[in-house]
């Protein structure tokens, strides 16, 4: 793939005036930038919000939360390691795949303008565009757009291993993901971008892939016991419930890739974080529940490529997770209720009022990311509520009290 307006993060005339005064040390050397500081800043000078970065594995593109849920997307400061960086939200990503040069990319793609780009260890390029106008997720031969709800890996990452025969991410900095093309975002508008190729349609019938049939909960094939009682634990909330019966618009979702991607997190967490086990849960609930409630087929069911399935049940790395009760009481509650008091009274104190405020309350005696579950568990029980502050640098979320409907002066 030929290459052309490259500047290089070494440039002091492409970067913005952040980035500049981070680059003179004061003893004539040149100082190493973070790159997602870098990115971070490119990114805000785009008026596009920040808090988008998502912890991932050491040394893999797997994340380690569930990246779909907001409460799990940071400022770039906050992460050490490897991290991804969430499309949408006035952001896309172009992920290029071609490797070997011999991709046929389409003109609208070659002809994009020049933007902040990243390229992969494996020769492959992620460009950053601002857009005004919703984009569509799209997959194509020669790669991705990512446009809501994905996310690549970000600069500075590094992987210690991959899977390609003809290449070694474990040599020294093979598998980093390095800036490439240090500038502003570029600003696009949908129509120059290539329209998404037309996908056969796929019969709600359509055979699963090589999953084993799961008719009843006994063909679940686990490494642990009482499979029942987490199931049932897992099924006694509304929203867990949703997700498992397709009724995703219930469990206030708009994708079935999402939404399917929340019941694996879900499961997980009762499952021991076992994403074979997780697999087979998911075969059962489609089948016993095979259409969602828009009247389309379970996603899970009739996509026929492995990757698929395997992303969707990438599961990230719990604190802990469910430990089936002795008796016939619920399942344990993943904070605890002096954890929520803490946390609804530092908001009622505090709000409107982001999850680092309250988590740094003098009241909040836990890390941010148990005060992010617990904010997140009480906007499901209407007790909380949140929304974008446009008069705070980034539009960060904040959090008030539900009873005071829409604030309006955010």
């Amino acid at each position: 793939m030929t290459r052309t307006n490259h500047d290089t993060d070494s440039d002091p005339s492409n970067l913005s005036s952040q980035d500049s005064t981070a680059l003179n040390s004061g003893n004539g050397l040149t100082a190493q930038i973070d790159p997602q500081i870098v990115l971070s800043n490119r990114i805000a000078a785009a008026k596009i919000n920040v808090e988008r970065f998502v912890p991932l594995r050491d040394g893999t593109k797997k994340s380690r939360v569930d990246h779909t849920d907001p409460a799990n997307q940071y400022p770039a400061d906050e992460l050490d390691g490897n991290y991804g960086v969430m499309a949408g939200d006035g952001l896309i990503i172009v992920d290029i795949d071609d490797y070997d040069g011999n991709q046929t990319i389409p003109d609208q793609i070659k002809f994009l303008p020049p933007t902040f780009t990243v390229e992969t260890p494996h020769g492959g390029e992620h460009r950053y565009y601002a857009v005004s106008e919703p984009v569509s997720n799209s997959q194509e031969e020669w790669g991705e757009i990512r446009a809501d709800n994905q996310y690549v890996v970000g600069p500075g990452s590094e992987l210690k291993s991959c899977s390609k025969s003809w290449h070694d991410c474990s040599n020294n900095d093979a598998g980093r993901y390095a800036i490439l093309n240090n500038r502003d975002l570029a600003h696009i508008s949908p129509p120059v971008l290539p329209e998404r190729t037309t996908k056969q349609a796929r019969s709600p019938t359509a055979a699963p892939t090589d999953s084993p049939p799961v008719a009843c909960l006994d063909d679940v094939d686990a490494p642990f016991r009482k499979l029942e009682t987490r199931l049932r634990a897992f099924l006694g909330d509304d929203r867990r419930q949703a997700l498992w019966e397709g009724r995703y618009s219930d469990a206030r979702y708009d994708d079935r890739s999402r939404a399917e991607a929340g019941l694996a997190y879900h499961l997980g967490w009762f499952f021991e974080s076992n994403a074979e086990v997780v697999s087979q849960l998911i075969t059962l609930a489609c089948e016993q529940y095979p259409t969602t409630d828009w009247d389309e087929p379970r996603k899970w069911l009739v996509r026929k490529d492995d990757g698929y399935r395997k992303n969707t049940v990438e599961l990230p790395d719990y604190d802990d997770t469910y430990t089936p009760p002795w008796s016939g009481c619920g399942p344990r509650p993943e904070v605890s209720e002096v954890t929520f008091e803490k946390v609804l009274n530092a908001t009622f104190d505090l709000y409107p009022a982001t999850d680092k405020e309250i988590s740094n309350h003098d009241e909040v005696d836990v890390g941010r990311e148990q005060t992010r579950k617990a904010l997140v568990a009480l906007i499901e029980d209407d007790v909380i509520a949140r929304k974008k502050c446009e008069k705070r640098p980034g539009n960060p979320l904040v959090y008030y009290p539900a009873f005071e409907e829409e604030l309006t002066d955010i």
